[in-house]
């Protein structure tokens, strides 16, 4: 049996990039079986993910809220030793099996942010502190909703776009998923919040809060040990637009990489979700290239717009 399972979770919006994280294991070499919480999925949609052997689909279409917030949910139907979530909007470079999951079981295998990058998680809101640390007036009511320790346990926040566990842990993944059902609001607006002053970040600051104040919470890892060797990464794919819609500035120089991806699932012979995106295509590197500034451009307004309008 193996010891590790990787979960991951999307739409059909989704699937070009479900598709590729699954796809970027079996690249590398990397055998864990996979759940992936779906919504909105055709009976094609999900015959394209389980023919890629070793995937099990968990159905969300009752889930009326945005799934992010569904990740503890679709963590507890693993049953290994270890369970670990990595956003569908990510993928692995290199084979990453042997850093995936904590170095004891005590821990949570997660990314803490620096002091130089913390600022940017509260960005848009004034405490009155330099934002080196989580701000006092957000530990104040994360300490009382979570009722438990009087002394945060993290300084700063963690990303949640990748952690894994020990299943001695699922008592924590289980408050995790009961404080989102409880103190964030019964709606899907995305994977931010900004009218929500303490947890705008929706899933991840309902887990930063389980982290710093559930006696049950399992200890951050010293060291997150996927961006340290350029052979063996979990590259995460942040904002919009995602590759298989177009390249952002910020994630073309992983383009090669990327691609490979889809090369590589091209000659295994999987059925692909759809027609390759030109996004997707190598020969349409130059001008990707060319386009990245223009897109990012485009979807910027986009959202903008929608928030006028909303």
């Amino acid at each position: 049996m193996k010891n590790n399972t990787v979960v991951t979770a999307g739409d059909r919006n989704y699937l070009w990039g479900i598709f590729l994280m699954i796809a970027s294991l079996r690249r590398n070499g990397m055998d864990e079986p996979v759940i992936v919480g779906v919504k909105n999925f055709d009976a094609e949609s999900s015959a394209i993910l389980t023919a890629m052997g070793d995937v099990r689909l968990f159905p969300l279409d009752d889930f009326d809220r945005s799934l992010t917030c569904c990740k503890a949910r679709v963590m507890l139907q693993a049953d290994t030793d270890y369970i670990t979530w990595a956003d569908s909007d990510g993928f692995f470079s290199g084979n990453c099996s042997a850093r995936l999951i904590p170095e004891t079981p005590e821990e949570i295998h997660i990314r803490m942010r620096s002091e130089a990058e913390q600022p940017q998680a509260f960005k848009g809101y004034t405490y009155g502190e330099d934002g080196r640390r989580i701000p006092q007036a957000v530990l104040d009511v994360w300490k009382k909703n979570v009722g438990g320790l009087e002394e945060p346990r993290i300084p700063r926040s963690c990303s949640a776009c990748f952690l894994s566990v020990h299943r001695s842990a699922r008592p924590f993944l289980e408050k995790w998923h009961e404080q989102m059902m409880t103190v964030l609001p019964a709606n899907d607006v995305g994977v931010v919040d900004p009218s929500l002053k303490y947890y705008h970040q929706l899933d991840e600051s309902v887990l930063n809060s389980c982290l710093a104040f559930f006696p049950g919470a399992p200890r951050v890892a010293g060291s997150f040990r996927l961006n340290k060797d350029p052979k063996e990464l979990f590259i995460h794919f942040i904002g919009q637009p995602k590759p298989w819609q177009g390249w952002a500035p910020s994630a073309f120089r992983h383009f090669d990489r990327y691609v490979s991806v889809v090369e590589f699932a091209q000659a295994q012979g999987w059925r692909m979700p759809g027609e390759i995106p030109f996004s997707l295509k190598r020969k349409n590197r130059q001008l990707c290239s060319l386009l990245q500034y223009p897109v990012s451009f485009k979807y910027k307004i986009r959202k903008r717009l929608r928030k006028w309008f909303a």
